[in-house]
């Protein structure tokens, strides 16, 4: 008597099925963990930054003051954009997927909320600033924040010590630098070459999980694999080369005044929203909306700097 097969017990057996879904549609961006978020009234956030100081002068007694003129400011304006992505759920797919234990529709709300928070990680490093895209580093960084020009050029401590020297917002302290993975390999190789051990911090990000992240005279570097390795020369545009930047900035403290910042309108938490949009007339099928009133905004020209041309 032949034994039987695995083939054809098979028809018999259910397979242990793991619950949830294994995410590995990932891209490593620890950075995007502390990013602080603040919330605005009316229809966008107004910063005033100083262009020049009122003049003042020294005088001997008995002199003719002269020096009369008055501070001079910029306005800016930032204002939220709609990341947005549809759910549509058959009903008898939910239906069947409810009676196996699995809510489909939760399933599937859960992987578009996913998709915006990359849209966003994506943005900030690489949106135009046009609406409805995102402001980024990339069009934030003021001109005169930028390290001295360079067609091509190896990351050098001298490098990264002139880019921090460029934040000047928190009286000189810097929160973060942050670099593709492959420059973050070319700076530890750089204390590899010094002998000893590779200063690192362990910091705890918000889902609780801890991560080392190398440091650099006390600053986080964090590894950024959004950020483009395909710009040319001095960051003038993000494709159609095979330079990157490495970027140091701080983190904006609440008051609208110090460094980068997400932001959303006061009135939706966080800015962002699910709703039931409802039955489709002419289909089975129940629709939901999730959407992201968000942007990424830099409060203060001297909150972020850009090292641009590096070429490992």
């Amino acid at each position: 008597m032949a034994s039987q097969t695995l083939s054809e017990a098979a028809k018999l057996i259910n397979n242990q099925v793991i619950q949830g879904v294994v995410e590995d549609v990932i891209t490593t961006n620890p950075i995007f963990n502390f990013l602080p978020f603040k919330g605005y009234t009316g229809q966008a956030i107004v910063v005033n930054r100083e262009d020049a100081l009122g003049d003042a002068g020294f005088y001997a007694v008995g002199a003719t003051i002269t020096h009369k003129g008055a501070a001079t400011f910029t306005q800016y304006s930032y204002s939220a954009v709609s990341l947005i992505g549809d759910v549509e759920m058959n009903g008898l797919v939910q239906a069947q997927s409810q009676s196996a234990g699995t809510n489909q529709t939760a399933i599937e709300i859960s992987s578009k909320s996913k998709r915006c928070g990359r849209l966003f990680q994506n943005g900030m490093v690489s949106g135009t600033g046009v609406s409805p895209d995102m402001h980024s580093l990339h069009t934030l960084v003021d001109s005169n924040q930028y390290t001295t020009p360079s067609a091509g050029q190896a990351v050098s401590f001298t490098l990264l010590r002139t880019l921090k020297d460029l934040v000047k917002s928190k009286d000189g302290q810097v929160d973060w630098l942050m670099a593709p993975g492959r420059t973050l390999r070319s700076i530890q190789a750089l204390y590899d070459a010094l002998g000893g051990t590779t200063p690192m911090h362990v910091i705890e990000l918000t889902s609780g999980q801890k991560q080392s992240v190398l440091l650099f005279e006390g600053t986080p570097v964090f590894q950024n694999d959004w950020m483009p390795v395909t710009e040319t020369a001095n960051g003038a545009a993000l494709t159609g080369g095979a330079l990157n930047s490495i970027y140091a900035g701080v983190w904006d403290d609440g008051s609208g005044k110090i460094g980068v910042s997400g932001i959303h309108p006061e009135s939706v938490p966080a800015g962002i929203v699910v709703e039931y949009v409802g039955k489709q007339e002419d289909k089975d099928n129940d629709q939901y909306r999730v959407k992201w009133y968000t942007n990424f905004v830099s409060m203060n020209r001297k909150g972020i700097a850009r090292l641009t041309s590096i070429n490992n």
